[in-house]
């Protein structure tokens, strides 16, 4: 992979010693592979072997649970890689319909994780732009007021007005700091709603903000 990040390297290094296998032919699949389809049950060394078996099996493969960026798909890697006695779930549509929930740690109770990137900052943006911005806006306060007020449950929410999937230092940073919170949450077991946000500013500086809830 041309971007490195730290929890990658590691995945990796893991991943050498227990390669995965082709679903079709049995052939083992590069890094490269295997991490393109992280979160897929079923994965394949290539399009040729995903198309022969779905020919024989009529098998239809999910489509629908795709990250929609580069980004959310490494907060999920790395969740996963640092918390192995947990489920990670991701692109969540049955919590709160019809809004999706980005991520989700089933710890005794979930803690949901949301990214928003700079599709959610209405700084410079004009038109038809800068609604369906406010209207992300809005499902951000939405979702955080049923999960965090309604359901007194635990909400984690990384902010970025800059690109960090392709700053490695800056997300090697923020990702740590993603665990850090996830960790006070799970050690301390936190009674009642509670909303994080962890946000990275224009400057590239790391922020951190945290709101209560009780009912």
């Amino acid at each position: 992979m041309s971007t490195k990040f730290d929890f990658i390297e590691d995945l990796e290094k893991n991943y050498d010693r227990h390669p995965i296998v082709c679903y079709y032919c049995g052939k083992p699949l590069s890094f490269k592979k295997f991490y393109k389809q992280y979160d897929a049950q079923k994965k394949f060394c290539s399009k040729k072997c995903k198309n022969s078996y779905i020919e024989e099996t009529n098998d239809v493969l999910k489509t629908d649970e795709e990250f929609s960026s580069q980004t959310e798909k490494a907060i999920y890697a790395f969740l996963t890689l640092q918390y192995p006695q947990f489920v990670i779930k991701h692109n969540l549509k049955d919590v709160y319909p019809p809004y999706e929930i980005d991520m989700c740690v089933e710890f005794t109770d979930p803690i949901f994780i949301e990214y928003n990137g700079v599709l959610h900052y209405t700084r410079k943006k004009k038109g038809a732009l800068k609604r369906v911005v406010q209207k992300r806006q809005l499902n951000d306060k939405i979702k955080k007021d049923e999960l965090c007020q309604n359901r007194q449950l635990k909400l984690v929410r990384l902010w970025s007005e800059v690109g960090i999937y392709s700053k490695p230092v800056l997300f090697n940073e923020v990702l740590k700091k993603l665990k850090e919170e996830i960790d006070i949450i799970i050690r301390n077991n936190i009674i009642g709603g509670k909303c994080i946000e962890i946000v990275v500013d224009k400057n590239e500086e790391i922020h951190r903000y945290a709101e209560d809830f009780r009912n």
